[in-house]
């Protein structure tokens, strides 16, 4: 067989040489290995010099680079050099040569192993290693090199690919994109744009990695980018790239984008002041989204285990030691599955879901926001980096919440508030005992973690499609006397947010524990004037701590009692407000102010029969309005005229803003105009009513000489109803006991059946 191998090598060797000879050669091997069988020309050898079976295409793309991609298996077992071979090539006169290579490596245990690329000249009787390497960790890699071979400048060399050593220490070994290539003087190579796929609102900073693959040191380049239909921004960069060398640099400006989606493209146009013609990269492009803001991600962990699994006992010792060591970084669920042998006692069809949505085929398996992580089941299956990595990922939506119990009864209430449109995304409620102890099989473990007792809605999730800066909100109950709890002060709730189909994890939580629900604060606006003023409200259902305040990401507030701050007016500004109570926080109310989003003028507020007319001018692009009176929303409307008639009192003053919305956005509001309101026929029954004393401490008497029914609805200054009595025909006067109210201005509103009068008190 290994003659058969070395003639198949020797017909190739004319092949090859005589298809190179017509025309000089850029490119020496350049596969990406596309196809879904083995390229033609390309033969295997294992140790002992027969074909190998342990090489063959797999339709993934481990290597980074686009699928297909070529294979090393470690079955059948095998020790020694694999070689997987490529059709010969002509190299006379040919010395300075690069290789570039994509590979994953799929470890079993923790020892090394070792690939390599090597070259021969004599039909693969002996070998040249021109690049060797060692691994002993999962991960994606990238091979970048000069090589130098004794090979080089013949006119039959073959490639290799190799591994050297025993394939009981890995699983697979994947490979694309090998590429050897004759080495140019002036070559670069544009990477990357530097721009996450989803970002928070606020300036953007373009950048970009460029690499150096030619053997003349960059000095200078001139890159330029633009932006959907914007105008191109071109600037000059002083560097020092030696060859292979590359470096990540940024644009001096900076683009302040309204949240939207965009599309970027970035050019290398000149470099050492040449205009490049390499075949190399010189223009990316690339799709990015501008969200509302962003927040802190709070990492899901979810674990396929059981009881009756021995090698589930190291690995949820080392998850156990992980959280330990972090706490208030992750949100947890550890699934007991039904496997091995009976499997876990305390296995629930909800864990049967998430096996078929995930796919799970063994235990224990872990999966670190929806990614499953290593599955050696002697190594750390979420490593601390990895954890810190998710962590400190920024994530585009929150989640908040709280629950309580009775008896055997736990009350559940979430808040779930995105930066992002979301269409497509399940909220997922999970009820988890700490620790158990009920629940021991064979394996020797006698307690166990973050154990799911119940999933609300049978573990489909809840359909959560909100809009950007929006908030949703689930309220639920749940009996637990029929699940596997052991005590009821043992529970915790993990919630995520989840896309159904890509399975991309928004951000996750624990609820609260054995608490009341954090509300957020609500009506969070602009009004425009000389400043930016920026105002919002208390919840209705809770009275907050304090509230913090972040303008463009800065924390300007911190547990203040305000409700409104000015800032210097600008052409952007991003304010979100987070409600407090003590040391627990809501979901965020959150608001864009720009420039682009014009500010409706000119209104104008009348008093009309039993009503107040309100009136202004359109702006341009607006598909609604937005009316407040007196801070407070009253009203959205698609005209530029309202007709204000919700609970007038006479007397009172009302003062109005109008806002114009943008699709999901709302401009800052108008300058505030102000009003005293005055219904008809108050002249004819002023006089029928008189108060005293004025001002009063005590009691205020009301008398009245009207023969009709009335009734008397007392408001304090803010507009508020305070309280309320009957005035019959037969009664000419009443008193009403005041001693109880706060010092300050009152209005007693008497209405009768011809119309309505306000008289003004000064409580002592």
């Amino acid at each position: 067989m290994r003659k058969t191998l070395l003639l198949t090598i020797a017909l190739l060797f004319s092949v090859g040489v005589m298809a190179q000879d017509e025309e000089e050669i850029t490119y020496i091997i350049d596969e990406h290995f596309d196809s879904a069988t083995l390229p033609e020309g390309w033969t295997t050898m294992g140790p002992d010099g027969y074909e190998s079976d342990n090489w063959s295409i797999s339709n993934t793309d481990y290597s980074g680079g686009e699928a297909n991609e070529l294979r090393l298996n470690w079955s059948p077992q095998f020790s020694g050099m694999n070689c997987f071979v490529s059709p010969p090539v002509n190299l006379t006169g040919i010395q300075n040569v690069v290789l570039t290579l994509n590979h994953y490596f799929e470890n079993y245990n923790s020892a090394y192993s070792t690939i390599g690329v090597a070259t021969s000249s004599d039909l693969g009787y002996t070998w040249h290693s021109v690049w060797e390497k060692s691994y002993s960790q999962t991960g994606q890699y990238r091979v970048e090199e000069r090589i130098l071979s004794p090979d080089f400048g013949y006119e039959d060399v073959v490639f290799c690919i190799y591994f050297d050593g025993s394939s009981i220490n890995f699983k697979n070994w994947y490979f694309d994109d090998f590429v050897v290539k004759i080495q140019e003087d002036l070559a670069v190579s544009l990477n990357n744009i530097n721009i996450n796929e989803r970002l928070g609102s606020g300036p953007l900073n373009v950048g970009f990695e460029l690499q150096n693959m030619g053997s003349t040191a960059i000095t200078n380049f001139e890159a330029t980018y633009q932006i959907d239909n914007q105008e191109p921004v071109t600037e000059t960069f002083s560097v020092y790239l030696t060859t292979f060398e590359s470096n990540n640099l940024s644009f001096s400006n900076t683009e302040t984008l309204l949240p939207g989606t965009y599309n970027i493209t970035l050019s290398i146009n000149t470099a050492n002041g040449w205009e490049l013609e390499d075949e190399y990269t010189h223009s990316l492009s690339k799709q990015f989204s501008i969200a509302i803001a962003d927040t802190q991600r709070i990492p899901m962990i979810e674990h396929f285990s059981s009881s009756t699994c021995a090698p589930c006992v190291l690995i949820n010792m080392l998850m156990h030691n992980l959280t330990e060591a972090n706490p208030g970084k992750f949100t947890y669920v550890k699934y007991p599955v039904s496997w091995p042998g009976t499997g876990d006692p305390y296995f629930i069809q909800e864990a049967y879901d998430r096996v078929l949505y995930y796919n799970v085929s063994t235990a224990p398996l872990v999966f670190l926001d929806s990614e499953a992580q290593v599955s050696n089941q002697t190594a750390q299956p979420v490593t601390n980096s990895a954890l810190m990595a998710r962590y400190n990922t920024p994530a585009f939506a929150d989640i908040r919440g709280a629950f309580n119990v009775d008896g055997n009864t736990i009350n559940i209430t979430v808040d779930v508030m995105s930066y992002i449109d979301l269409d497509n995304a399940k909220t997922y409620i999970s009820i988890n005992e700490k620790t158990t102890t009920g629940n021991v099989g064979s394996n020797g473990e006698t307690e166990f973690h973050h154990i799911t007792m119940k999933m609300l809605d049978e573990g489909e999730g809840f359909d959560t499609n909100i809009a950007a800066g929006e908030y949703q909100r689930f309220e639920y109950s749940f009996d637990m006397s029929e699940t596997n709890v052991e005590e009821m002060n043992d529970l915790e709730v993990a919630v995520w947010l989840q896309d159904l189909d890509t399975k991309e994890i928004f951000n996750s939580h624990f609820l609260y524990e054995y608490d009341e629900h954090p509300y957020p604060a609500e009506n969070l606006h602009f009004t425009q004037d000389s400043r930016l003023k920026i105002s919002w409200e208390a919840p209705h259902d809770a009275q907050p701590t304090g509230y913090d305040l972040y303008v463009n990401n800065s924390l300007m507030l911190s547990n203040t009692t305000q409700t409104s701050f000015s800032v210097d007016a600008s052409d952007f500004c991003l304010a979100e407000v987070v409600a407090r109570y003590g040391d627990k926080t809501s979901v965020s109310a959150v608001k864009i102010h720009s420039s682009q989003f014009d500010t409706p003028q000119n209104l104008t507020a009348t008093v009309g029969d039993g009503n107040i007319m309100l009136s202004w001018d359109a702006t341009e692009n607006a598909t609604s309005y937005k009316l407040y009176r007196n801070g407070e929303l009253i009203a959205e409307t698609e005209s530029t005229e309202y007709a204000d008639t919700h609970n007038l009192v006479n007397n009172m003053e009302y003062c109005y803003n109008v806002s114009a919305v943008y699709d999901n956005y709302e401009s800052a509001s108008s300058e505030e105009v102000c009003v005293i309101y005055v219904g008809d026929g108050i002249n004819e029954i002023e006089n029928n009513f008189s108060i005293s004393p004025n001002p009063a401490k005590d009691v205020v008497r009301l008398s009245t000489d009207n023969s009709q029914q009335s009734t008397v609805r007392i408001y304090n200054v803010m507009g508020m109803l305070v309280g309320m009595r009957l005035v019959t025909s037969e009664t000419d006067e009443i008193e009403i006991n005041v001693s109880d109210y706060n010092p300050g201005i009152y209005f007693f509103n008497i209405q009768t059946e011809n119309g309505s009068v306000t008289k003004k008190i000064v409580v002592e």
